[in-house]
């Protein structure tokens, strides 16, 4: 296939040197993403079956051009590292004229890997109508903490974040000390939003009470409660414990009671989490049942970002022969677990299925760090230093106030109160109503707005003039002891010294 690459100017190297075999044209224009068809129109392109223009381009009518010289003429990826990847998918994707290449593969990946793990159709049983174990993928059961102590909004509230999260099995959380008309309560608020609703309680008054408010799957049995076996009416049953003998014991006598049964040997916190991992395998090696691995135990209880924790533990929760991952959302570090665990349990299975490590999947767990770094340009010379402004002058305009709340950004001004998900959709609104006057507190706005839309994107705390948060050694960095050449010495980093436009501080 001849394939024509139209580019800009500042652009030119980098498409050359992803070329390949495919020609490229230069359009009269630095930026590749202001080209439009009257860059390439005056082109004889007979010769060509596949002309690819910048992804980044907007508003262009390339479909009227391509009609117009007759050959196919369409978007090509966001950026010039992709153009190898495109290329060798050119006879097996239909690329469009609105939507970037890069962007139209990994819709393409990420649908070829749902559909991949969703075809399984061998399970062992089913939980309400969620298929568990038989090399289904690792369902997810998500822990509504103390779930008798949360009023019927909260526990909905709770209930619809973890489905709309990817939860496949909510549990219901029951404290020491409970009343039985609130377990009755909170399992029906559950089994009214969800058909696989889980009880998680030693005791038997609880698990009586929650299977006939609906529960379907009983969460915990073990030596210590062994009486409430006979409670359990054929529901699905979780076993537990450290002793993979007693755990198959126990699991034996539980098979007079129900077929559904699931081993759980308890994945430990550090220190530990080693010897728990040990105790899975052995119990892989043992039985073929389906297994629950509580991954929650782990992420709960370390003061490490959940996200790749949560992506290795599912990884092993997968070579180990696990049919649940078990987590809850307890604290701020650990919320977005269940749809991380969600994302991990395909990313697993795909992998798993196709014989490849997890990756390129069309779909990853990368939040703050990045698998690809672009060259965007190279280093220029001659360029001045930028430097802050002592100087600071109060918008006549007024001031505003900006936090964030439930994912959303709020801006308040004496005259207005803006909301929205993105900092442009703010700053837009208060542009056009005339709110600024000044153009550094135009730019500033603009900073902590653009702060503020982070902060909402990964549920992190903002603060308005403080920085975002992004310390990967917590107090060590926060205090800036430094060991060099076997001295200590404090760092000044951490000083926050007050310089250029306050003004939103105070409004």
């Amino acid at each position: 296939m001849n394939v024509l690459l139209v580019t800009g100017r500042l652009a030119e190297e980098q498409v050359r040197m992803q070329a390949g075999d495919a020609d490229v044209y230069v359009a009269d224009v630095d930026v590749a993403a202001f080209i439009t068809p009257s860059h390439i129109r005056h082109l004889s392109l007979n010769k060509y079956d596949f002309v690819m223009v910048p992804g980044l381009t907007r508003g262009a009518r390339w479909k009227e051009l391509e009609e117009e010289k007759g050959v196919k003429i369409r978007l090509g990826p966001t950026h010039a590292y992709d153009i190898p990847t495109v290329l060798r998918h050119l006879n097996s994707i239909e690329l469009r004229h609105d939507v970037p290449a890069d962007r139209l593969i990994a819709q393409q990946k990420l649908r070829e890997t749902m559909k991949l793990v969703d075809s399984i159709d061998s399970y062992d049983f089913r939980i309400g109508s969620v298929k568990v174990g038989g090399g289904s993928r690792m369902k997810i059961v998500a822990e509504v903490v103390d779930a008798t102590r949360l009023s019927e909004d909260e526990l909905r509230h709770k209930i619809s974040h973890y489905l709309e999260s990817g939860a496949d099995i909510i549990d219901m959380g029951i404290p020491m000390e409970f009343d039985v008309s609130e377990v009755r309560r909170a399992v029906k608020i559950a089994a009214d939003m969800h058909d696989a609703v889980s009880i998680d309680t030693f005791s038997k008054k609880a698990i009586r009470a929650g299977i006939e408010a609906g529960a379907d799957m009983v969460m915990s049995i073990s030596a210590e409660n062994l009486e409430a076996l006979d409670v359990i009416k054929g529901r699905a049953v979780v076993i537990v414990s450290r002793n993979v003998d007693e755990l198959l014991r126990i699991a034996e006598k539980a098979e007079r009671y129900t077929d559904r049964i699931i081993l759980d040997a308890v994945l430990d916190a550090f220190p530990g989490t080693t010897h728990s991992i040990l105790r899975y395998a052995e119990l892989a090696r043992r039985s073929d049942k389906p297994v629950l691995f509580g991954v929650g135990n782990v992420t709960e209880l370390s003061d490490a970002d959940s996200i790749g924790m949560n992506a290795l533990l599912a990884f092993m929760a997968e070579e180990l022969g696990a049919s649940l991952l078990f987590t809850t959302e307890a604290s701020p570090k650990t919320y977005g677990s269940v749809k991380e665990l969600r994302i991990a349990s395909y990313m697993a299975k795909a992998a798993k299925l196709r014989k490849t490590p997890p990756k390129d999947l069309g779909m990853n767990l990368l939040v703050v760090k990045e698998k690809v770094r672009f060259e965007v340009c190279d280093e220029f010379e001659g360029c001045q230093e930028g430097e802050e402004s002592k100087r600071f002058v109060r918008d006549s305009m007024g001031d505003f106030r900006i936090w964030v709340r439930d994912g959303e950004i709020i801006c308040s001004h004496e005259k207005l109160c803006v909301r929205g998900r993105t900092a442009k959709a703010i700053y837009d609104t208060v542009i056009a109503k005339g709110l600024v006057s000044r153009l550094e507190h135009a730019a500033y706005l603009g900073r902590e707005l653009m702060k503020a839309e982070i902060a909402a994107k990964l549920n992190k705390n903002y603060i308005q003039d403080e920085p975002l948060g992004f310390g990967v050694y917590g107090e060590y960095e926060e205090y800036g002891e430094r060991k060099e050449h076997g001295k200590r010495e404090e760092c000044e980093g951490h000083k926050h010294e007050g310089s250029g436009d306050r003004q939103t501080r105070s409004g």
